[in-house]
């Protein structure tokens, strides 16, 4: 005899919801983290006593940056690991779709902090910049951003447990060289999901699906939310990915994200000028410091970047704070680019960017190719990279 699900309700918190998700056809942004790998405070600062540059030192109050980070919770110097999050409104009316990018060390106290506010409950897509410890060792935690609720039989017995609000498993998306890292650091988020019957769970465990992209290609996400993927040099010619969010009609895009960058391929740098000539609404960009490193771009290398692209607006991100300074004095020094034209601040843990159209206007989505990536397709010339 066939038996019918029934979910059984525990004690529900208080709803904490307090940002409206974007209009119909729109998406817009949360900054789960801005900071550098060791994210701010820097243990061994706090634990030896001192920073090691001038710049460390607020002249507000004689405080390190990291001293005002540890002691002030509300700190915009405190800065987890660099993530970003996107609430996208298809414009067919359906549910709210989540987009997070990496799920690094600091996923749990990143996710703790911003996510019930926005009212995300579960996580539809993960896009993974690269394999590095900072974009992907939080990704134990994923099983914790789906909604997946007890099934019970209609005699009461309890069998599985299965998704919420009609979601799908959630998409791990990267290329192949990222994906194959995080299978060797995390081989049970790729083993076989264990169903009692279609739909249903065996075990409490996050239900993904990995998709493969190449390096350089055009993609809808889920609901679909136009993507292009794109690839960046993050020391040598190692590949972290960037991508650039929605549409604009010729070329242009609301939102560009580079979270990982030394330096720029010369087919990247093509597309991206071909973008900002079109017009970059936002763009995000790696500054570790104000002095030089192998794998990151200085403050003063991402402002070139910036000068050649000249976005509407730019907040950086990736920020090393003891070796950048403190969040408002240096956003002071930066407002000093506003006589050029440029609009460039920090980024900040748990900063609202307001909504961005998915789409041009005058992009019809139904002349638009609807794609979702393969798990076996690679595209894309990476010898022109």
């Amino acid at each position: 005899m066939a038996t019918t699900a029934l979910v059984r309700q525990g004690v529900r918190h208080a709803p904490r919801c307090n940002v409206a998700p974007p209009k119909l056809g729109s998406f817009d942004a949360v900054v789960l983290g801005s900071g550098v790998s060791t994210a701010v405070p820097q243990l061994s600062h706090i634990l030896q006593g001192h920073c090691e540059t001038a710049k460390a030192v607020r002249k507000a109050d004689g405080l390190t940056v990291c001293e005002d980070a540890h002691q002030n919770p509300s700190s915009k110097n405190r800065r987890f690991n660099v993530s970003l999050l996107l609430r996208y409104s298809p414009p067919d009316g359906s549910r709210v779709r989540h987009v997070m990018v990496d799920a690094g060390k600091t996923l749990r106290q990143a996710a703790l902090a911003a996510l019930p506010q926005y009212g995300v409950r579960n996580i539809d897509a993960l896009l993974v910049t690269h394999g590095h410890a900072d974009a992907m060792l939080g990704m134990d935690d994923l099983r914790d951003l789906q909604v997946i609720e007890k099934f019970w039989s209609e005699s009461g017995e309890h069998i599985g447990y299965q998704l919420a609000d009609g979601a799908g498993p959630m998409q791990i998306i990267s290329n192949k060289v990222t994906l194959d890292r995080v299978r060797e650091a995390f081989p049970y988020l790729d083993g076989n999901t264990d169903f009692v019957r279609p739909g249903v769970l065996r075990r409490r465990i996050a239900y993904i699906e990995f998709m493969e992209v190449s390096d350089d290609e055009t993609m809808d996400l889920v609901g679909g939310l136009p993507l292009r993927v794109f690839p960046v040099w993050h020391g040598g010619t190692y590949v972290s990915l960037g991508f650039a969010f929605g549409g604009k009609l010729k070329g242009g895009y609301p939102l560009v994200y580079i979270s990982d960058i030394k330096d720029v391929p010369p087919k990247t740098m093509s597309f991206l000028k071909e973008a900002a000539a079109v017009g970059i609404d936002l763009f995000m960009v790696d500054a570790l410091s104000r002095s030089g490193h192998p794998t990151h771009m200085s403050l003063d290398e991402a402002l070139e970047l910036v000068r050649k692209l000249r976005p509407k607006r730019t907040l950086l991100v990736g920020m090393d704070s003891c070796a950048m300074g403190d969040h408002d004095e240096v956003n002071e020094e930066l407002r000093a680019l506003q006589r050029e034209g440029l609009d460039v601040q920090l980024a900040f843990d748990g900063q609202h960017l307001p909504e961005f159209p998915a789409r041009d206007s005058s992009d019809n989505p139904g002349n638009r190719k609807h794609e979702q990536p393969d798990a076996k397709r690679l595209r894309g010339d990476k010898s022109a990279l």
